[in-house]
């Protein structure tokens, strides 16, 4: 039986092929009828340029709008106007939000047998895919990957009831993600301090209940080598472009040194759960086990020995915390948190090479914000999002005779892999993704199985991949520009992308547009039974490409039909749909060539439909479907929308 599965594997084929001979710098062309429509269009390209770093994707009317303020005042200040409005939207909240979920089902937060540590995932998908607060969404999904805890911790699945909040202690791993949501636009120093007492991180990174020594017990360590190597100063020292330093003999100088490492475990002594009953030291430490609390300080239980900090500063309070705040300061202060989180920030936000330039100028914004504040969560994220070098990866011209924008890339060291949640939450965004669920939830469960990374599900402490990952082959050997630091160029999502991985992201996108939008369901027999359908709007794409005039082969000689095909009255509109997608998708960075032959792949295996020689009326409706749903394939799966320029 002939299914849209059958249509797209016959066209496929030549497209993937058409991808692997395309130049590594590209260019594509959106052909207009006027120079105001061009002027237009080329604000279009960097409005979804900015939109798809900035936002869990666009949708073709936020690119409209932000498009027309381009035009009106520039894209600089139309984007930091873009950015001050969402500074000033209220944080959309995942524990509130899931809670009320959880309610709307019918269900508490400690039952068992339902499975309902996924509202976690059906929350954190429901406001990344509806929230307005896109950015600050964005941006917690990014610090999530920097101050990393996972679901995968002791007690973090429990439905077992907080002492103190009569919760599921399972909701902690929610409220943990709350604190980066919130974190994401206050300040770094506060951040590092909310994440240090939360008990999320201390259960998963082990200085819960950590205790002074004994002379036979030691303090664990963990926690005091994590908080310098990855949320803050990182393993070398730096400069404030990002290069590493050296001595004079060339080796690398280290941050701290094993010696530090158990100074800073004396620092994170004596933390536990909020207690629920103080009458003796014991209890203090002991009586806790609720994760929506910060963890407080049982003095008992902490070193209060002199302690050498990371910069030879010597502590000698008796206050735990003190200690701890004076810690963290010490690390705040270091030289290195600058560059080293501005980096990983612009890794995550806009390209995995950023150059010397970019991140010397973002390190000195998050060492002062211009009112002498370092940190500032704000006015770091405004200037990694609209620095010069975050245009810079394409090339947009506005070119006459005949009107059209030329849209060129400049190749490797300018891009990066979109992360696969990124991708699908781009997919439904950009179709308008609608749910049947009451309240308009999106109840999307883990999909961790399809491209291996999921909210709340890293593999370890160093996330889905490591910030400096370089697959094999020919990247390990690319000499990069100058302008790179340390002379390698790296591609960190290439880490968890398999031949495996990417197949099955294909399906998914392949499942999703053959039924008109994705569906998820969660059941346990008669306990509980949940299906959600996620529909995308494509009713208006349809209607645009089911050209009911087109000839059918019919007689023709195979050449006079091939002409018919590639005649402009039989892909201009499919073409319109095309550059609609290529915007959404890939920022406009399609080739043209790539385009035209989807235009000729797509018309060749849905023409037939048209003028079906039994005259069957099904085919006849369905045309404009197919082609639309082979047009979306194409352009997903294509490299264009894969790497991000």
């Amino acid at each position: 039986m002939f299914s849209f599965q059958t249509l797209i594997s016959r066209g496929l084929a030549v497209l993937c092929l058409l991808a692997l001979s395309s130049s590594v710098a590209s260019a594509g062309t959106f052909e207009v009828d006027s120079p105001i429509a061009a002027k237009l269009m080329k604000s279009k390209v960097f409005a979804a340029q900015f939109l798809n770093r900035a936002t869990f994707g666009p949708t073709m009317a936020d690119i409209d709008t932000l498009a027309g303020r381009i035009n009106q005042i520039g894209i600089r200040p139309a984007c930091e106007e873009w950015i001050d409005a969402q500074f000033a939207l209220p944080a959309t909240e995942h524990q509130p939000l899931m809670m009320s979920m959880i309610a709307n089902d019918g269900f508490t937060s400690g039952q068992n047998n339902v499975w309902i540590q996924r509202f976690r995932h059906h929350a954190w998908w429901t406001a990344s895919l509806q929230a307005d607060d896109q950015l600050r969404q964005r941006v917690a999904w990014a610090l999530s990957q920097i101050l990393v805890t996972s679901e995968d911790g002791a007690g973090f699945n429990d439905t077992g009831l907080g002492n103190l909040s009569g919760v599921g202690r399972w909701v902690g791993v929610t409220n943990y993600y709350d604190v980066l949501v919130n974190g994401a636009f206050g300040n770094y120093r506060d951040l590092l301090q909310d994440v240090t007492y939360h008990p999320v991180m201390g259960v998963y990174l082990s200085h819960m209940r950590n205790r002074k020594t004994n002379g036979v017990r030691y303090p664990d360590e963990n926690y005091a080598r994590e908080v310098m190597q990855l949320f803050s100063i990182g393993l070398y020292e730096l400069y404030n472009d990002g290069r590493l330093k050296t001595t004079l003999s060339g080796e690398l100088i280290p941050t701290y040194t094993n010696e530090t490492i158990k100074e800073l475990a004396r620092v994170f002594t004596g933390l536990t759960f909020k207690p629920s009953d103080t009458s003796t030291n014991n209890r203090v430490f002991y009586s806790g086990n609720d994760f929506l609390y910060p963890m407080e300080m049982a003095q008992h239980e902490h070193d209060t020995e002199p302690k050498t900090l990371v910069s030879g500063q010597v502590v000698d309070v008796d206050d735990g915390d003190a200690d701890i705040a004076a810690a963290l300061d010490d690390l705040f202060d270091h030289a290195n948190v600058a560059p080293f989180i501005s980096y990983r920030l612009i890794q995550r936000l806009v390209k995995s090479n950023p150059s010397r330039a970019y991140i010397r100028r973002v390190a000195r914004t998050f060492d002062n914000n211009g009112q002498g504040v370092k940190g500032d969560m704000k006015a770091v994220v405004k200037a990694i999002l609209i620095d010069p070098e975050a245009w810079r990866s394409v090339r947009v011209r506005v070119l006459r005779s005949p009107n059209r924008v030329d849209v060129a890339t400049r190749g490797t060291e300018y891009s990066r892999l979109r992360e696969p949640v990124i991708r699908y939450t781009s997919l439904m965004r950009g179709l308008e993704a609608t749910s049947d669920y009451a309240n308009g939830y999106a109840m999307v469960t883990p999909r961790d199985y399809d491209w291996t990374q999921e909210p709340y599900k890293s593999p370890s402490v160093f996330s889905f991949f490591l910030p400096g990952f370089q697959p094999p082959g020919d990247l390990i050997g690319f000499q990069p520009s100058r302008r790179i630091p340390n002379g390698n160029l790296v591609a960190p999502e290439f880490q968890q992308m398999t031949a495996v991985t990417a197949n099955r992201l294909v399906n998914r996108y392949i499942g999703d547009l053959n039924r008109g939008g994705a569906r998820f369901t969660a059941s346990n027999g008669s306990v509980y039974n949940m299906e959600c359908n996620l529909t995308f709007n494509l009713d208006a794409d349809r209607a645009l490409v089911n050209e009911d005039d087109l000839t059918n082969k019919g007689n023709l000689t195979d050449a006079a039909w091939e002409a018919i095909q590639r005649s402009e009255a039989a892909v201009s509109n499919l073409v319109t749909l095309i550059d609609k997608y290529d915007l959404l998708f890939c920022s406009g960075t399609m080739p043209q060539e790539f385009k035209d032959e989807i235009a000729y792949v797509v018309l060749k295996e849905t023409d037939w439909m048209i003028g079906n020689a039994n005259g069957t009326p099904a085919w006849q409706t369905r045309a404009g479907e197919f082609r639309v749903l082979s047009t979306l394939i194409s352009v997903l799966t294509s490299p264009f929308a894969a790497i991000e320029e």
